[in-house]
């Protein structure tokens, strides 16, 4: 008895409320509608709150994280400005001096000793050795001896220092004789008459750039990243997430990011980019938030389902007593004139709700002789937009298409060197590699040539830069005809620098070739009036790739350089290997 009594008030509130969300009698139906009607406005208004307070705090975050990037990238430019006006006010002194030895030494150590934040300092000539360096070590700052006679030619920072006016700021690289954490290099030419001469080289730890921002990072929730101007990664406040030298993510740099800013620094097109490292997820991290909204929305519940239950009880008399009469009633047998007949003992409200139900069963007749001719206008409609989307799809189809060849015309473009016809450098580079992978693998020789148009800025300076462009097209020409076998390469190697990457050719065969090439130039009978000769020549130097474990493509095209430079020194127009 004592288990019956609970198991039969649970019964009795079960079947209560199965009647109650059932909606099956008009009661149920109006205190569930108002229930609904009375929640959904305080639904609406839990979700304004709620997304306000999201706006709000979005809002702050956005604010904060572009407080710290701008901080970040003072920081950051101010750090940078100081050691470019070092290296600027070197190059200046050096361009004052007779740039002999001792006073080379002295001045990068009087400057190194001042900004000891450079890790290293080094004066480079034009062709790339490193005539002058110093070191920070654990004694101070001391000269580098070791690293005299080092060939950094082919570091971006040598050649854009050669190329361009001003202190260049370089991308990050890694230089396993400096250190072997990531650095930057700062640079700027030193001009002899006029001419670039040297390259002062002051290399700066990329950490030591990072530490410069770290401290403006407002909360720990951002992350402020230095990325330099190839979207590399310099360094980041998360190192653990998004470590040096890695490709920035491309959603750093997209406009319509919430929460992420970017500023361009002074050096160059550097950017300093910060962002949340995990975004604030408002007010659904906040308990109290939804034990508030869910608090508020049960007694919204409570309070309308017992006012729509009130009305409810107000209504359904009524109502139960009109249907009980329409019950009565065979509707399907009553005309317009039985509905309008005064002498029936109808309540007002029943003959005013039939003749309504009567006026709403002609408009529904209408309404679906109007449906079905609105059908019989959507087919023709379909068919027709049918028709234009087949015609559009076509004219996608052709314009992809013509894309797609403007496209393939472009990356073809970007591998070909616009005045000579030959490949480009990126594209010799890609070869050598591979090239050289290959001669280690299949144990066969490699070879490169590399060639230099003999008194070429004389040329220019006497005849004109555009006589000059038609001088290395017709040397173009002669390389073009020259690479005839396959796998052979011919690319214009920089300015009136030429190469020839011979596969499968042994160092005899290579130096045969660059002397066909040396004797078609001259053969050529370019006039050329400041020369003894009277005519263009070249020079070429002649290298065959080493496959011990120390050798490199990088060590080939230097061996390749300074055969170049022998036969320079040895008279020029001739092959050296």
């Amino acid at each position: 008895m004592g288990e019956s009594a609970p198991q039969s008030n649970r019964g009795r509130i079960a079947a209560w409320l199965r009647r109650e969300l059932s909606g099956d009698d008009l009661r149920s139906q109006i205190t569930l509608a108002i229930a609904v009607a009375a929640m959904v406005p305080m639904i609406i208004a839990v979700c304004v709150v709620v997304t306000y307070q999201g706006i709000q705090q979005r809002g702050a975050a956005a604010n904060e994280v572009e407080t710290s990037v701008r901080l970040g990238a003072t920081a950051l430019d101010e750090y940078l400005a100081r050691h470019m006006l070092a290296i600027e006010s070197l190059g200046r002194e050096l361009e004052a001096l007779e740039l002999a030895d001792a006073a080379l030494d002295r001045a990068l150590l009087d400057v190194h000793a001042v900004y000891d934040s450079f890790r290293s300092m080094a004066l480079i000539d034009r062709q790339g050795m490193i005539v002058a360096a110093t070191e920070r070590g654990t004694d101070g700052i001391v000269p580098a001896a070791e690293r005299l006679g080092q060939a950094v030619w082919d570091r971006d920072y040598f050649r854009h220092a050669l190329s361009d006016a001003g202190v260049q700021v370089s991308g990050i690289f890694v230089d396993d004789l400096v250190a072997a954490e990531p650095l930057v290099a700062l640079s700027r030419s030193v001009n002899v008459a006029g001419e670039p001469a040297y390259v002062i080289k002051g290399s700066m730890d990329a950490a030591s750039l990072v530490h410069r921002v770290q401290g403006q990072v407002v909360t720990p929730t951002i992350c402020i990243a230095i990325v330099d101007g190839l979207r590399q990664i310099v360094g980041t406040t998360k190192p653990d997430r998004w470590p040096a030298m890695s490709p920035a993510p491309e959603q750093w740099f997209a406009p319509s990011r919430e929460s992420a800013h970017a500023v361009r620094s002074v050096a160059g097109d550097w950017q300093v980019v910060g962002g949340l490292v995990q975004e604030s997820t408002g007010w659904r991290n906040s308990q109290t938030t939804q034990l508030v909204a869910l608090s508020t929305l049960l007694m919204g519940l409570i309070v309308a389902y017992l006012v729509g239950r009130w009305i409810a009880g107000r209504v359904n008399g009524p109502v139960t007593a009109l249907i009980a009469e329409l019950r009565q009633l065979d509707l399907e047998t009553l005309s317009e004139a039985e509905l309008s007949d005064p002498e029936l003992d109808w309540p007002t409200e029943i003959r005013v709700l039939r003749r309504k139900f009567l006026t709403l069963l002609v408009k529904m007749i209408r309404a679906r002789d109007s449906q079905k001719e609105l059908l019989a206008q959507s087919e023709e409609l379909r068919f027709a937009l049918h028709d234009e989307v087949m015609s559009r799809q076509a004219i996608i189809q052709e314009k992809t298409v013509a894309l797609e060849r403007a496209n393939q015309t472009l990356e073809r473009l970007a591998r070909i060197d616009g005045l000579t016809g030959l490949c480009n450098r990126r594209v010799f580079d890609e070869e050598l590699t591979r090239s050289w992978r290959a001669a280690v693998r299949d144990h066969q020789p490699l070879s490169v040539v590399l060639i230099d148009v003999d008194h070429f800025k004389a040329y220019n300076d006497h005849y004109g830069h555009l006589i000059g462009d038609d001088c290395l097209r017709a040397v173009g020409r002669v390389l073009e005809d020259s690479a005839r076998r396959p796998g052979d390469l011919a690319a214009r190697f920089g300015g009136e620098e030429f190469a020839l990457l011979l596969p499968k050719t042994d160092l005899a065969g290579a130096i045969r070739i660059g002397q066909i090439v040396v004797d078609q130039v001259r053969e050529l009978q370019i006039e050329h009036a400041k020369v003894p000769l009277g005519c263009v020549t070249i020079s070429a130097g002649v290298a065959q790739a080493e496959t011990d474990d120390h050798a490199s493509p990088d060590k080939l095209l230097s061996a390749a350089d300074a055969q170049l430079y022998v036969a320079k020194e040895s008279g020029r127009n001739r092959c050296v290997g």
